[in-house]
């Protein structure tokens, strides 16, 4: 069941959470014709700078404020925002009206949104479905968590606009996209949502007010059913890991994690060209497509040694996704290690333990020493605990032997830095700072 466009016109906004996204709803909202709008940055940021051309905003910096936003007639979330925080739950009891940018975009464009969530993979389908269309002669926007805030476009014509949704920002959708993706689900956010039960039922919120098609795996159905939740009224596309079409050479979506993605991306696509992909567009789509960046992305060369950064590995699983895209003869020096999130790391440990790659594990912090627990004990000779990002650097470079070094820490950056970039940014720079370093040829 879809709610009816949020209607602006008179009504004092608040927003929390004055980012990209939150000057983005600001603008919105003015031009929408609020006639004031409040937005409270509880993170307090500094430096920071004022939009100019706001009519009726007004910035308020630090946790203090937050108390403004209960007089506000609607309150847009920052999708950083936690559902248990004491006082976001007090707005939803108070019957306060609650949206957010991407719930905002949806009520209104939802019809010709393909909308893709998922524990992992969701960026990488998400910009390949939009490539794929773009090879098939269709109009696709790429926008979402992926980058551009749902709330700066105004798609017209016959545009498809791809929208990466993350489980916040799929919490508050009163209108589903027309065409939901489900690349997985595991465990993650649980620092948001309280409990994998709740983080589920955010994810299965992308489809559950409209989707007239949801595209997942057999293995997200059965999760679904057991949180009671049967996908009847949309039709229903399951994308079978054993029946999937596989592209010949070694390409970004030929990595065994990406096949799925891709597979998924394909029946995204077909149901709005209304037929099949074919294999040989679909191939073709493969081969030009470059991937994105942080995601086993080689940054650097230095003599044998190829640099890959994978920070937006932030959970077990998808560390070990990496770890079987790497080439089964190679010596590779994984860094783990990022904030703590109580995530369970038990796959990871059992792949590493079972020797299907030759793995040196660097520990850094600041939840490194929690990851690969069982391999350390059987490997003591083959785990380094550091102390910082450029230890593990330097560790990795005097190493004997490796081919590959790895950093996907199966944790977010948020402990010591200020997201994936700067760590990845920070990464490269140590890498830099080796004797002999040379920039990987674009």
């Amino acid at each position: 069941m879809t709610t009816a466009p949020l209607d602006l016109a008179g009504l004092t906004v608040g927003i929390w959470g004055f980012g990209r996204e939150g000057v983005s709803v600001a603008r919105t909202a003015a031009a929408a014709g609020a006639v004031r709008i409040e937005a409270v940055d509880d993170a307090g940021r500094r430096p920071f700078e004022e939009p100019d051309g706001i009519a009726g905003l007004e910035v308020f910096r630090g946790p203090e404020h937050l108390s403004r936003l209960s007089a506000c007639d609607v309150v847009f979330v920052s999708p950083g925002v936690p559902w248990r925080h004491p006082v976001f739950a007090a707005l939803r009891a108070s019957g306060t009206r609650i949206s957010s940018a991407a719930d905002w975009f949806m009520s209104r464009h939802g019809a010709v949104t393909i909308g893709v969530t998922g524990t992992k993979g969701k960026s990488t389908t998400a910009s390949f479905v939009g490539h794929l269309l773009g090879q098939l002669g269709i109009e696709a926007i790429v926008a979402g968590n992926i980058g551009t805030p749902l709330s700066d476009l105004e798609p017209t014509g016959d545009a498809v606009v791809v929208a990466e949704l993350s489980s916040q920002q799929a919490a508050l959708l009163t209108t589903s996209p027309a065409v939901a993706v489900i690349t997985n689900l595991y465990e993650d956010h649980l620092d948001w949502h309280g409990d994998k039960k709740a983080y589920h039922l955010a994810k299965a919120n992308v489809f559950r007010n409209g989707s007239r098609a949801l595209v997942t795996t057999p293995e997200v159905v059965t999760v679904l059913d057991r949180l009671g939740i049967t996908p009847v009224d949309q039709d229903l596309v399951l994308v079978d890991p054993a029946r999937v079409h596989r592209t010949p050479g070694r390409f970004v979506m030929t990595y065994e994690h990406n096949v799925m993605n891709g597979a998924m991306a394909a029946a995204a696509a077909a149901t709005i060209l209304g037929r099949p992909v074919t294999d040989a567009e679909l191939d073709a789509a493969v081969r030009s497509y470059q991937g994105l960046p942080h995601r086993l992305q080689t940054v650097r060369t230095t003599g044998r040694v190829r640099w890959i950064d994978d920070t937006l590995a932030t959970t077990g699983e998808s560390v070990a996704a990496a770890l079987r895209a790497m080439d089964p003869d190679e010596h590779v020096a994984l860094i783990v290690g990022g904030m703590d999130r109580a995530l369970n790391y038990d796959q990871l440990d059992a792949y590493l333990r079972s020797g299907a790659r030759n793995v040196s594990l660097i520990q850094a912090p600041t939840n490194g020493a929690l990851i690969g627990t069982g391999f350390a004990t059987e490997h003591p000779a083959r785990t380094h605990l550091v102390h910082g990002l450029e230890e593990a650097v330097r560790t990795a470079a005097a190493l004997p032997d490796v081919d590959v070094v790895l950093l996907s820490p199966g944790a977010a950056s948020y402990d010591l830095f200020t997201n994936y970039e700067a760590k990845a940014s920070a990464y490269c720079r140590f890498i830099d700072d080796l004797a002999g370093a040379v920039p990987a040829p674009n």
